[in-house]
């Protein structure tokens, strides 16, 4: 069998017909090398993106995976950590691909935040509620104009049965970029709402995640809640949140 490559080949260029030969081999090595800690049948999808390194799904024959081509030369050990994350979600298994991908991170092609945004399609204006006025209200009461974010509503998810939670909305340290649920486009929910999960996106900007002491990623810091109950209508906004969350759940956009 075929050992696993060194990362050092994978720079070979990607006009050569022999590196891209060599590649298949690695993939098919690396999805025997899965199948047997998965106990099942591997497809494995190589890419190169900049920002998510894994992806997985369910089949009825198997498990789906798309990984960066960084994992072609991953150890044993790291190959059983992505299994237990892939069939358990096991939390010390995620945090030992945290650090293979942090360890590996030259490997991850450099790409410009201004490069990133230009592939974004942003759509900061609703039919109910305008993002970019409500971000330069919130920018200048409470950060003195000076995040520098761009602000989009996200593209609406597909889902054919009913959603069990929301991610309202999501700051990308990468891009720059707060994307907003267009689920909160809607008469039903008031501005106050969308302004507090608006400032609540903004203070990522400013609250970057760290590692406690036992080694998790804390993306709530301390700092973050404690100016994160500044918000001038948190509490009615949380109330708001707990007394609709059905309703959000059940609301289908796009």
């Amino acid at each position: 069998m075929p050992t696993a490559p060194k990362l050092a080949r994978l720079d070979a260029p990607r006009t050569s017909l022999e590196p891209q030969r060599l590649v298949r081999v690695w993939r098919r090595v690396l999805e025997r090398r899965l199948r047997t800690r998965l106990k099942a049948r591997v497809q494995v999808h190589l890419h190169d993106n900049t920002h998510t390194m894994i992806t997985f799904r369910r089949a009825r024959w198997g498990w789906r995976l798309r990984l960066h081509h960084m994992f072609l030369a991953a150890p044993d050990e790291v190959l059983g950590s992505l299994a237990r994350y892939v069939r358990w979600a096991d939390p010390d298994a995620s945090m030992n691909l945290d650090r293979f991908i942090e360890r590996n991170r030259i490997f991850i092609r450099k790409v410009t935040p201004a490069e990133l945004r230009r592939r974004l399609r942003i759509v900061p204006s609703g039919s109910h509620h305008d993002l970019r006025d409500i971000f330069a209200q919130l920018n200048q009461r409470y950060f003195g104009g000076q995040i520098t974010a761009t602000i989009t509503y996200g593209p609406a998810p597909r889902a054919r049965a009913p959603r069990k939670s929301i991610k309202m909305g999501s700051y990308s340290a990468e891009t720059k970029v707060i994307r907003i649920h267009p689920a909160l486009d809607q008469k039903q929910v008031p501005r106050f709402f969308v302004e507090w999960i608006v400032f609540h996106e903004m203070l990522h900007h400013v609250h970057r995640a760290r590692r406690g002491e036992d080694g998790r990623r804390c993306v709530h810091t301390p700092e973050f809640l404690a100016q994160e109950r500044t918000f001038h209508d948190f509490k009615r906004a949380r109330r708001w949140e707990d007394e609709n969350l059905d309703f959000l759940l059940r609301s289908r956009v796009g």
